[in-house]
């Protein structure tokens, strides 16, 4: 334990942040006083010679959650933290090649939002400062902060990872690069830690010798006085002293946004997919929860503010791709396949979204994997449902590979809940993610991944008049290859990203039996120049190649039972291209942010250019900000159409959106609140589908959430959604839209019950989606009985409410870290209903319930070594 006490005075001399005296350390504290070592030498690197007014807030901002994290107001010290890493991370963005940025950045993370966070989101947090850190040390290899940070980090780590020899080799680093210097009286403590390391690995002699060149050089350090005399060993002679590298003050080239300049953006961190009750461990889960997504089922389909899935994009490392999604049934797929344990962040755009994004009505999805590893990391998991392993190794110095891999099958979870009667074969999939990722120079970085996903399910269905096993199969596959390049001599960045891709699924459900294939090819090249502290521009094109392949048995109506009409046919291929570009500027003042941006598509499908113009305006006032957005958006023609034609659900692709999003944030210390009012106009509508057709539509609505920082033992959130979205038939009807869940809530919740115990609940409600009813049936002169339909959309499904819950426990072991838990999904056993299903005649119907309309529980186990 080091003794904080004995060098308060010389850290004071370096740094404006205060120590926290030891006696009032807790224990989380202590295991993390790393974070407090991040002030000691990085506040005059920064800020020796007189910098920027923008950086100079930036380090105001962290000297303040410095000292209030190490006064032990964790949850203030959160909200300034955040406030410090948008500022360093926005001077980032414009000058990537300043490594003292990222060492403030590094700072901000670990000084002041990792004490805060629960036990998974300080590994998460601390695996982040280091990667900053070692970025920091390719640009700067002799920036003695960066060094001095991570040799602590390393040095204060669980036993389990490993990371002592790491240690060991900073710190030998860094007496290499001091010498014997004794200006600096934080050089000292190279000297206490690196012979500390010595005694824990058996070698006292060489510890001792350590202390007593240190207590030597340093005469006023009780600390290795103390150590030195603690321990009797020959002095030796030293080498001739080394010089120190002179530490580079690199100004940045901008200033710090103070706001972001676009509103309906939700970030999910990696934490929030893995240990939100009732998320499932599964990302597309959990977006369904952020506010802007409308609940329609339980499938992992994200429905944005009243548009349909096909309207969000999916774009994973800068590349779009089809779908990710297993178990794909005749509402969609039931969960994601991608490894959350490989997900570094999720950024849900729910309207006004950048010029950026083009071919999406409604939103974006953008993920981001895993970078290139640091160190040696392994990870096994075993659940009632799954198995999965997760490998992350440096191949070297400027290369690194990482690996994921799942195998799900739910034959114990079925017969654990009595449930096997519901299915003629388990659900079970397979599914690997890898990526390699190189850095031939600091300002490079290339990567490629890969993904491969099979999944297979026979559920006993109750739907389209007929009740049988409807088998789904389906299979992925995408291939990806991207880079990043930061000039030398200039603030440019360009990125490039070429993605090919792949979706197969087959159906058979009665006289159903479709086999559908899509695959895509995609590039784009980006770019960003940083023309002047409060100017930036970006630009980028794109093309993509898509294709089609459509075969098999398709019922001419609504029903699927045995003997009912079908087409049968040859197999049907369809193609279509996509070319694109756009240009956006943002421009940056104390009191505004404004970004303006314009895109030209010719979108799939379509012969005619789009120009899609965009604008963002924030502003904050105090702990307010404000924000408001709208543009044009366009998507091509080019979509699936259903399988199974519905006469009574409007149908048609509306091809033009126009948003207007304005919204009110305000940042509190320990709860920050959000509120987003929404218009969006849909036009240009194309034929899709058997139902009355559309010739426009609108959804309006408001979105609010109330969430609760860390730093308590109560954390959590809660979101509100209100939507009215109609659409307006051809014939002069107006109805309501397929996706008008007017009401979604939900509410999520962690208490830290003791130092590694911690208990979650979740819980949703959502108002039934609209319906036409079906008034009976009419039978024809061939025999086919056909439905009869109310008014269009006058019936809803009933009202989906669920509660979820999940215990877990953290066990530390010597070798890894242990971390088990319950889940239950469904407390309440409530009885949701996912459709209604007709008899032969249409004259009765009953509900069809969800997958999780029984109690079900899960229990399971993760367990991280090196």
């Amino acid at each position: 334990t080091v003794n904080i006490d004995d060098y308060v005075d010389g850290v004071n001399s370096l740094t404006e942040v205060p120590l926290m005296p030891a006696s009032s350390c807790s224990s989380p504290t202590r295991a993390l006083l790393a974070t407090t070592l991040l002030a000691l030498g990085a506040s005059r690197s920064l800020g020796a010679q007189s910098p920027m007014p923008e950086v100079a807030e930036a380090l105001a901002a962290l000297r303040s959650c410095g000292a209030l994290a190490q006064s032990g107001s964790l949850p203030e010290a959160k909200a300034a933290g955040l406030d410090a890493d948008a500022r360093f991370t926005a001077l980032l963005r414009r000058d990537p090649r300043n490594a003292d940025l990222l060492v403030g950045r590094a700072r901000a993370v670990s000084q002041c939002l990792l004490p805060s966070a629960d036990f998974p989101g300080q590994g998460q947090l601390s695996a982040q400062a280091i990667e900053l850190l070692e970025q920091a040390l390719e640009i700067q290899p002799t920036h003695w902060t960066a060094r001095f940070v991570l040799a602590n980090i390393m040095f204060r780590s669980p036993p389990f990872l490993g990371r002592a020899p790491r240690a060991a080799k900073e710190f030998d680093a860094l007496l290499a690069q001091q010498g014997d210097r004794a200006d600096v009286p934080q050089y000292a403590r190279v000297f206490e830690f690196r012979g500390t390391l010595w005694k824990r690995a058996g070698d006292e002699s060489r510890a001792g010798e350590l202390w007593k060149r240190g207590a030597a050089l340093f005469p006023g350090d009780s600390t290795l006085a103390r150590l030195a005399a603690s321990i009797a060993v020959p002095r030796t002679s030293t080498g001739a002293p080394a010089t120190l590298g002179a530490v580079r003050v690199v100004a940045s080239r901008a200033r710090a946004a103070t706001t972001a300049p676009l509103p309906s953006i939700r970030s999910i961190t990696k934490g929030q997919a893995l240990l939100t009750a009732g998320g499932a461990a599964d990302v597309f889960q959990a977006v369904q929860l952020q506010p802007g997504a409308t609940r329609v089922g339980e499938g992992s389909d994200v429905y944005t503010r009243g548009g349909d899935p096909s309207e969000t994009a999916l774009v994973v490392n800068g590349g779009r791709l089809l779908g990710l999604s297993r178990f794909e049934g005749l509402g969609g797929g039931m969960f994601g396949a991608l490894e959350p344990f490989v997900i570094r962040s999720v950024r849900y755009s729910s309207g006004g979204f950048s010029a950026r994004h083009g071919n999406a009505l409604s939103g974006v999805l953008e993920i981001e994997t895993d970078g290139r590893p640091r160190e040696k990391q392994l990870r096994a998991g075993l659940s009632l449902v799954q198995m999965s392993g997760t490998a992350r190794l440096p191949l070297g110095t400027k290369i690194g590979a990482w690996a994921s891999a799942r195998v799900s099958n739910t034959s114990a979870l079925l017969a654990t809940h009595g449930r096997t009667a519901e299915f003629s074969g388990a659900p079970h999939s397979e599914e690997a993610i890898a990526s390699v990722v190189a850095a031939p120079t600091p300002m490079t970085e290339l990567s490629a991944t890969a993904i491969v996903e099979r999944d297979d399910s026979r559920r006993i269905l109750d739907a389209a008049g007929w009740n049988g096993a409807f088998h789904s199969a389906g299979e992925s596959r995408a291939v990806q290859v991207a880079s990043r390049w930061v000039a030398t001599v200039a603030p440019v960045v360009v990125r490039t990203n070429f993605t090919a891709d792949s979706r197969s699924s087959a159906w058979e459900f009665g006289v159903l039996a479709r086999d559908r294939s899509d695959a895509g090819m995609r590039g784009r090249i980006d770019a960003e120049w940083a023309a002047s502290p409060t100017f930036a521009m970006r630009a980028g094109v794109e093309r993509a190649t898509l294709s089609r392949l459509d075969a098999g048995a398709f019922p001419t109506t609504a029903s699927v039972a045995p003997g009912a009409p079908t087409q049968r046919g040859a197999e049907q291929r369809a193609t279509a291209r996509q070319i694109g570009g756009y240009v956006e500027s943002e421009l940056e003042h104390r009191i505004a942010t404004v970004t303006l941006g314009v895109r030209a598509d010719r979108l799939p499908g379509e012969d005619a250019v789009t120009v899609d113009p965009r604008i963002a305006v924030s502003t904050r006032v105090g702990a307010w900000t404000a924000r408001a957005s709208g543009g044009v958006f366009h998507q091509g023609r080019f979509r699936a159409a259903p399988a199974i034609p519905d006469a009574g659900t409007p149908s048609g692709a509306a091809r033009t959106a126009r948003h207007v999003v304005v919204g009110v944030e305000r940042e509190g210390a320990t709860t920050s609140l959000r509120a987003e009012a929404f218009v969006k106009h849909y036009g240009e509508y194309v034929a899709l589908g058997a139902g009355p057709e559309i010739a426009s539509g609108d959804a309006n609505g408001v979105d609010l959430i109330a969430q609760k920082s860390a730093g308590g033992r109560l954390t959590g959130w809660l979101g509100y959604s209100l939507i009215d979205a109609t659409v307006h038939l051809a014939d002069g009807r107006r109805a309501r839209s397929p996706f008008d869940a007017t009401h979604s809530a939900t509410a999520s919740a962690t208490w830290s019950l003791a130092t590694d115990w911690s208990l979650g609940s979740t819980v949703r409600f959502g108002t039934g989606v609209p319906i036409t009813p079906v008034l009976g049936g009419d039978t024809r002169a061939d025999g086919r009985v056909v439905p009869i339909y109310g008014s269009v959309m006058s019936d809803r499904l009933p009202a989906y409410g669920r509660v979820d819950a999940r215990l877990m426990r953290f066990i530390r072991l010597p070798r890894g870290l242990l971390s088990t838990y319950v889940e239950a999904l469904n407390v309440t056993n409530r009885h949701n209903v996912a459709s209604m299903a007709y008899d032969a005649t249409y004259e009765s119907r009953r509900p069809v319930r969800s997958f999780f309309a029984t109690r079900t529980i899960v229990a399971g186990a993760e367990f991280q070594f090196r």
